[in-house]
């Protein structure tokens, strides 16, 4: 194993930058990396921060503006982790890039399909590969499950599902210009409960789908979708979606409306058994009544963020041979993003009389619809949108084929 401290800096103090700060304290306690620059562009907002007096207490630089940190260290610089929000993602990447700089990415890395291919393009002849952070792919039992799978242990993957309810109150969608939105200020955004919130969730099922290697995602051949709102945004907060990717089906039921504890499941049924990723925990159930079951690593007490960025620093160091989710890995979960609003072609606005607001810890208000999570409930076991059971706030959706995702500025032209 190296011994070589690497030298990182943090773009952004708050929002999940934080959380990149507080991951990387370990592993500069354990001498694996160093901390040797940060910034942020509202420094104001952060005079009494405690993170901003122990970075000043090491010693660490705090810079305004992320290009002068970048020039002002980049000789000493290993990599760089870009925590911030997505439509800042890509020039920010080619900003590093550009200088020489390795890059850890926060998910998603964008959700417009020609910014990825630009992406991918821009570090095509770079040293090093960005690992993008969705951080559930590091986990030991989800790899193990794989590779079982493309051992043929289960059969041919028919169908992968994931159907999960987390309520997010009226302030998430308040909480950034971009929040919710299709486009902001001419840049395409499609910012989403699977596009953001649950994208480790998607990014998750389209892993299952992979074929030939461990790390690899389906890639997606066409889509169905009927997508909701009961939010005064303008993307959905709530999406019913089948797809297609090489022989199998991938199902999809997510939302932001509810009220209570969010909830989850993640079902991969093969031809001759079915496995079940939740909680913590997986069961396998053989179609001739043998069962498995038994805990994942996913709460591991180091953390999945710190095993990330470990992992990623080993990488750099070349202990291990690629990262665990490269730009190119991303590009599954950003067509099947963009698919799915370009299928549906319209998202439907659940009528008033249908929500109840209901007001949680700090005053936050949520919203909840009627027959919301029954429908989700519903569509994980049979597949059925909303609108096959005639539910009372349901329209048709529309279906869409990979060739029709250059009508994505068409689409979200006609919904603004």
């Amino acid at each position: 194993m190296s011994q070589k401290v690497l030298k990182v800096a943090v773009i952004g103090l708050g929002g999940f930058a934080h959380a990149h700060h507080e991951a990387l304290r370990p592993l500069e306690a354990s001498g694996e990396l160093q901390v040797m620059a940060t910034c942020d562009p509202q420094l104001e907002k952060f005079a009494d921060s405690p993170l901003v007096a122990d970075l000043q207490t090491r010693g660490v630089p705090i810079y305004a503006d992320y290009l002068e940190m970048l020039d002002a260290h980049v000789e000493q610089l290993d990599f760089v982790t870009i925590p911030t929000p997505i439509p800042l993602h890509a020039p920010m990447h080619r900003a590093c890039v550009e200088r020489g700089l390795a890059t850890y990415l926060e998910k998603p890395p964008t959700l417009d399909w020609r910014e990825l291919d630009s992406m991918i393009e821009t570090e095509s002849s770079s040293r090093f590969q960005t690992q993008v952070g969705f951080n559930f792919i590091i986990e030991s039992t989800r790899q193990s499950l794989k590779a079982r799978l493309l051992a043929g242990e289960f059969g041919a993957l028919k169908r992968a599902k994931f159907v999960g309810c987390h309520p997010r109150s009226e302030s998430y969608f308040r909480r950034a210009q971009w929040a919710g939105r299709l486009r902001n200020n001419g840049h395409l955004i499609l910012d989403s409960c699977i596009g953001n919130a649950l994208a480790h969730q998607v990014h998750n099922l389209l892993f299952w789908c992979g074929e030939g290697e461990v790390l690899s995602w389906g890639e997606i051949k066409s889509v169905e979708a009927e997508l909701y709102r009961a939010h005064e945004i303008e993307n959905f907060d709530t999406v019913f979606a089948r797809g297609q990717s090489g022989q199998a089906e991938i199902w999809i039921g997510a939302s932001h409306v509810g009220s209570g504890s969010a909830w989850q499941n993640e079902v991969v049924e093969c031809e001759d058994a079915t496995f079940f990723y939740e909680n913590g925990n997986y069961t396998i159930e053989w179609h001739d009544g043998r069962s498995e079951e038994g805990p994942t690593d996913a709460n591991a007490v180091s953390g999945l963020l710190v095993r990330n960025l470990q992992y990623f620093a080993n990488y750099l160091k070349g202990e291990v041979a690629r990262p665990l989710t490269t730009l190119a890995d991303s590009r599954p979960f950003v067509t099947l993003n963009d698919l799915i609003l370009v299928a549906a072609g319209h998202i439907t606005t659940i009528p008033d009389s249908f929500i109840t607001r209901q007001t949680g810890n700090n005053n936050e208000v949520l919203r909840t619809v009627e027959d919301i999570t029954p429908s989700l409930q519903f569509f994980l076991q049979q597949g059925c949108f909303p609108s096959d059971t005639n539910v009372a706030w349901s329209a048709l959706g529309g279906s869409a084929d990979a060739s029709q995702i250059t009508q994505i500025d068409t689409v979200v032209d006609s919904l603004i």
